[in-house]
């Protein structure tokens, strides 16, 4: 009986490996070649044009930010998605989410509007060290995930500096 489960399962294996040995192979193929289309893609941009705060009914705050995306390829970018977080000093304070955001044309750009939260003990944390610091200066860093389609990886951006309040 062993035998004969053996012989059936080898038998079988070998009559449906052919077609998918193949389909593995152009899944393979198809994808190295879009990976190749993308080779002079170049990175977009995101730029923090306004910071509002909004009314909130609990204790954590939150706050309008608008957003500025350039485009500097040669094809639109259809976004489906982002996330962003926004440091400072190392303290993660504002973060948020966004589902329905305009298509940003090719070598354009488009305005967003997006609500985010601010994390309520991180804020503290930061408040606190920001009193304790006499230098004035503090870092930041901005970190955007834009989803641009499920064949397409994510865009990831990251910028970083220092301001005096």
């Amino acid at each position: 009986m062993k035998q004969l489960c053996a012989k059936s399962l080898t038998y079988a294996h070998s009559k449906n490996s052919g077609p998918f040995l193949i389909l593995f192979c152009l899944w393979v193929c198809l994808g190295a070649g879009c990976t190749s289309l993308r080779q002079d893609f170049e990175t977009p941009s995101v730029v923090i044009t306004s910071f509002k705060p909004l009314t909130s009914q609990s204790l954590t705050p939150r706050f309008e930010i608008g957003m500025r995306v350039v485009n500097p390829n040669a094809t639109k970018l259809s976004l489906r998605g982002m996330s962003y977080k926004v440091f400072l000093n190392d303290y993660e304070v504002v973060a948020g989410a966004a589902n329905e955001l305009p298509v940003v044309p090719a070598y354009g750009e488009s305005e967003i509007k997006v609500v985010a939260t601010a994390g309520l003990i991180e804020g503290i944390r930061f408040v606190d060290e920001l009193l304790r610091n006499t230098s004035g200066q503090v870092a930041y860093r901005i970190q955007t995930k834009l989803d641009i389609g499920a064949m397409d990886p994510a865009i990831r951006i990251e910028k970083t500096g220092s301001f005096s309040p």
